[in-house]
């Protein structure tokens, strides 16, 4: 009897998570006007800021008051877990109750594989499914995703979860070159389908305590690229975030392998005379995705160990418990600013590595069966119009600034850069004249992005014992004269040979995200045994055993 009954209870809970994981700064007033629910990873400062500024212009707007009502789930991964659940479960209802149809496994099979992608309906069952779930308004009970990667939010975008606002129509004047582009830097800002849209710029840099490295005899100045990060000076130092947990953390890394491609293709560039045709093309790239991930791999090998989360790891290294770590901008500059009224000095600093960042935005979007849709739209023209942007990129007590805690965070709307606001902005620059050179290209990476995650966790962060035994050991030999065996060592450290870009794009890609679970955990199992046993054998080289 039990059994029969846990799909219902697992539904439950799943339901029941948005009040379990309600604010808790914020209380429900019954004598709001409106309501807007808005699923988020953002920090406590900025939904404190925003939701404060909200409710001030939401009035001076409509006339009417206006509660927020925020549900933080922790990070973005988990956040797509938690939807993922809560539309399958509204869609298995509405097929049994309100189409009357029997929920069978090829039904959820085909569920579960949908697509936006009409052409790709190809069975009468697939088009039966999507055509009911795409043109239904099946909801999660909440209005707005708010935060995580634009890589993210495409994807939720052609699962359906993510809805057209009709914003761009109704409001051309946002989205246009004067305020927000359609593209920058080599990224898109905005859906042209209006499901999502970038509220903020976020860049990837390094995060230094100074104090730990001068215990270490490390100069922090210079330390202001990635490949730095891999200096056997910093054995023990770095703190890492797990890729699969971290979407921001994930497009760090994808930077970090961006960059060793342009350097492939300047060296071939370089020996042809400048020219690059197809084929060298192609190489260079294959070339810099192997150097990319052989970068990862030691700085994994630097690293104390991969964080479920970049607070714990902004922590660690504030703490000294870690001298460096990999980080969004607003994120260590936040904690450079809270350090610096602290300690009343510089014990921390935020490192933009120079023409070796990427620029990504960080969006929101409008989620399928928004039960308050309206006050849903007017929180998107908010928070993407001059007043929103003001609030996120404007220092404590300036004019349209927040009034608790500055949210560092540089606006993406270009009228936030007039001169008369150089004054008032948390951080210095413009995102659109600093970043405009930035080498970013990416269908350099579009077929190994969401691969990558995988390779730095299976052949990094779960065998990470045996990569940094195998590490330590090289340097040994290093440091003991015996230079053949650490470079024999590390030639089986660093043996890619069953990864390279064409395998990858070819095969592990395909497996890891199309095949059955099954297959996929099998998969998973032998690339990790794969490299546990190829560090040890590393180590037992270098120890000439």
């Amino acid at each position: 009897m039990v059994q029969k009954f846990l799909p219902i209870f697992a539904l439950t809970a799943v339901l029941a998570l948005p009040f379990l994981f309600r604010d808790s700064q914020t209380a429900i007033d019954d004598d709001t006007d409106d309501t807007v629910v808005i699923l988020t990873g953002h920090n406590e400062n900025l939904r404190h800021e925003l939701g404060r500024g909200f409710r001030e212009w939401y009035q001076r707007r409509t006339g009417r008051s206006v509660f927020v009502d925020w549900r933080f789930l922790g990070g973005i991964s988990e956040i797509i877990r938690y939807l993922d659940s809560v539309y399958a479960g509204a869609f298995r209802y509405h097929w049994e109750h309100d189409l009357l149809k029997h929920w069978t496994e090829d039904v959820q099979r085909v569920f579960v594989h949908r697509t936006a992608d009409r052409s790709r309906w190809q069975t009468p069952l697939e088009q039966e499914v999507y055509e009911s779930f795409y043109g239904s308004n099946i909801s999660s009970g909440v209005d707005l995703l708010f935060g995580g990667g634009a890589s993210e939010l495409r994807v939720q975008a052609n699962l359906g979860a993510l809805v057209d606002s009709g914003l761009p129509r109704e409001h051309p004047e946002l989205f246009c070159d004067a305020a927000i582009p359609k593209s920058f830097a080599g990224e898109q800002l905005w859906d042209d389908q209006g499901r999502w849209f970038g509220q903020a710029f976020s860049t990837f840099g390094i995060l230094l305590n100074l104090d730990a490295l001068a215990a270490r005899n490390v100069d922090a100045s210079e330390l202001t690229q990635w490949s730095q990060l891999a200096d056997p000076k910093l054995v023990g130092m770095v703190a890492l975030v797990d890729p699969s947990k971290s979407s921001a953390l994930l497009k760090a890394y994808d930077t970090i392998v961006q960059q060793q491609m342009s350097i492939a293709l300047e060296r071939l560039r370089s020996c042809s005379s400048g020219e690059i045709g197809e084929e060298l093309y192609r190489q260079g790239i294959a070339e810099g995705w192997l150097l990319g991930l052989r970068l990862l791999q030691r700085i994994s090998a630097n690293a104390r160990y991969y964080a479920d989360a970049p607070t714990k790891m902004i922590l660690d290294v504030s703490n000294g418990n870690s001298a460096v770590g990999i980080i969004v901008d607003f994120m260590g500059l936040a904690q450079v600013a809270v350090d610096r009224e602290r300690s009343g000095g510089e014990r921390l600093r935020f490192v933009l590595p120079k023409n070796a960042s990427s620029v990504s935005a960080d969006p929101i979007g409008m989620l399928r069966g928004a039960p308050h849709a309206d006050v849903a739209k007017l929180f998107m023209e908010y928070v993407l119009g001059l007043d929103g942007q003001k609030m996120i990129s404007f220092a404590v007590g300036t004019p349209g600034g927040p009034v608790r805690s500055a949210l560092f965070r540089p606006a993406i709307h270009r009228g936030v850069y007039a001169a008369e606001f150089d004054s008032y902005r948390a951080i210095g620059g413009n995102p659109y004249v600093d970043l405009a050179g930035v080498d970013y290209h990416p269908e350099r990476t579009a077929a190994v992005y969401a691969a990558l995650k995988w390779i730095v966790k299976y052949a990094c962060m779960i065998p990470h014992r045996e990569l940094v035994a195998a590490w330590r050991a090289i340097l040994t030999a290093r440091e003991e004269g015996r230079l053949a065996a650490a470079g024999s060592a590390l030639h089986v450290l660093e043996d890619f040979s069953d990864f390279d870009y064409e395998k990858i794009c070819q095969t592990l890609e395909p497996i890891l995200h199309q095949a059955s679970p099954a297959k996929a955990l099998a998969l998973q199992k032998k690339i990790v045994h794969r490299f546990r046993s190829q560090y040890i054998r590393a180590r037992r080289i270098a120890e000439g055993r």
